[in-house]
C-alpha cells in the first residue's frame, strides 16, 4: 500500500512538473501584442499603398526631433522608431535655436543626422538631412528645410537669409503647424514673401494632432505640397499606439523610384498626399488617381422580380487606407483590406460618391463617380 501511495505521489509530482515545464514554453500567437514584438526591434510593420500612374507611394515623416534640440530620444532610436513604423524615409529636423538640451548635450546643429545616418544605412531607411529654423511667428515662423549639406549656416541670420541659404545648398523648405499657438492659419508676410518666390513650396496641413483645413486651402490657391508629420518630441509610441487599423502621421511622396532624389523631385513637383488619422488630404486628381488605385468593383448577380431586376456589386479595398463613401444618403465604411456589397438597380451604369475621409480644400471632399460593370 505504502509502495502504491509513493508511486501515485511521484506520478501527481511529475505530472505538475511536467505541465508548468511546459507552460513556461508556451507561445500563444494568438494572445501576443503587436507592441510587445516592437519592443526587440527586429519587426518592421509593412504598409501596403497603391502605385500611382507609375509613380512608387513612398512613405515619409519630415519633422523629428531628438535630444540634440529639445527631443527625448537619441538619432538612432529614430532611425529604429521609423523602420518598425513600415516609413521609407525621414528627416531628423532637429531646432538651429531653441535648443535646451544643448547644455548637456555636446555637438553641433548636424550631429543628429551624422549619428543616425549608419543605422539609416543599415536598415535601408532613406535618412534626409534637415533642421528646423526656429523664429517668431510673425518673423516667418518654424520652417523645416530639408536636404541640406550644412545646418551650421542657418544659424545667427535673418529667416528669409536661412531659407535662401537652405535653397542654395539644394534644400526643400516647408512651413511647419501653421495654425500652432495661434486660434487660426494666418498668414505673415514673411512666409508669403518666401511663397511668392518659390523658396518655401510645402506646408504642413497636420501636425502631430492639429488638423489645419486652411493650410490645405493654401496648397491649392498657392500651390504647395500638403504635408502630415508626427513633430515627434518623445517616443512615437507614447504618441500613437500601434493597431492593425491605425498609423502614425506621414506624407505619401509619390516619386518615380524610392531614392532621396526622387523624393526631392516629387516635392519639388508636388505629389504628395498627407495621411493622417485614416483620412487623406491633397490635389483633387491625385487623390482620385489614389483611390481608383486603391478599390475595384465586380457585379457578383443580377436578381430578376416582377418588380424590377437588381443587380448586386461588391467593392474591393486591396490597401491600407480605409475610405468613408457617400453614396446618396448611405454610407459605406471601406475598411483597409476589406469588401462590401451593395445593390443597384438594373440599367444604373454610374453612381456618384462623395469619399468624406478626402480631403481636397477646406470644408470640400473628393467627389468621384463609378462605372458599374456589366
Amino acid at each position: 500500500m505504502k509502495t502504491l501511495v509513493k508511486f501515485s505521489f511521484a506520478l501527481l509530482f511529475l505530472t505538475l512538473a511536467t505541465s508548468m515545464f511546459a507552460q513556461k514554453y508556451i507561445y500563444d500567437v494568438d494572445r501576443t501584442e503587436y507592441a510587445d514584438d516592437m519592443l526587440y526591434g527586429g519587426v518592421r510593420r509593412m504598409i501596403r499603398l497603391p502605385s500611382v500612374n507609375g509613380l512608387l507611394p513612398v512613405k515619409c515623416d519630415f519633422h523629428i526631433h531628438t535630444v540634440f534640440s529639445d527631443g527625448d530620444v537619441w538619432p538612432t532610436a529614430r532611425v529604429r522608431e521609423a523602420w518598425q513604423d513600415g516609413l521609407d524615409a525621414i528627416a531628423i529636423t532637429d531646432h538651429t535655436s531653441a535648443a535646451p538640451s544643448k547644455t548637456n548635450v555636446t555637438g553641433g546643429p548636424n550631429s543628429s543626422y551624422e549619428i543616425a545616418k549608419p543605422e539609416a544605412e543599415k536598415r535601408g531607411l532613406i535618412l534626409i538631412h534637415g533642421t528646423e529654423i526656429t523664429r517668431p511667428k510673425p518673423e516667418g515662423g518654424h520652417l523645416n528645410a530639408l536636404f541640406i549639406t550644412d545646418a551650421q549656416k542657418t544659424l545667427d541670420v535673418s529667416t528669409e537669409d536661412a531659407v535662401k541659404e537652405s535653397v542654395q545648398q539644394g534644400g526643400v523648405v516647408i512651413w511647419n503647424h501653421p495654425g500652432w499657438a495661434i486660434d487660426s492659419c494666418a498668414m505673415f508676410d514673411v512666409n508669403k514673401r518666401l511663397i511668392e518666390s518659390g523658396h518655401i513650396c510645402a506646408v504642413e496641413v497636420f501636425n502631430e494632432a492639429e488638423w489645419y483645413p486652411r493650410a490645405l486651402s493654401w496648397c491649392r490657391d498657392l500651390n504647395l505640397a500638403p504635408i502630415a508629420t508626427t513633430d515627434v518630441h518623445y517616443l512615437t509610441n507614447n504618441l500613437y499606439r500601434p493597431s492593425d487599423r491605425t498609423f502614425r502621421p506621414m506624407t505619401i511622396v509619390l516619386a518615380r523610384e524610392k531614392t532621396q532624389e526622387a523624393i526631392r523631385e516629387a516635392l519639388l513637383k508636388r505629389q504628395t498626399i498627407a495621411f493622417f488619422r485614416g483620412m487623406l488630404a491633397g490635389n483633387s486628381e491625385l487623390l482620385k488617381d489614389f483611390f481608383f488605385a486603391s478599390v475595384s468593383i465586380q457585379k457578383v448577380s443580377t436578381v430578376k422580380s416582377r418588380d424590377r431586376d437588381t443587380n448586386y456589386f461588391l467593392i474591393t479595398n486591396s490597401y491600407d487606407v480605409p475610405y468613408v463613401l457617400m453614396l446618396g444618403s448611405r454610407k459605406i465604411t471601406l475598411h483597409a483590406n476589406s469588401e462590401v456589397s451593395f445593390e443597384m438597380p438594373a440599367g444604373i451604369k454610374t453612381i456618384k460618391a462623395d469619399i468624406i475621409n478626402l480631403h481636397t480644400y477646406e470644408n470640400e471632399t473628393l467627389k468621384v463617380t463609378f462605372q458599374l460593370p456589366d
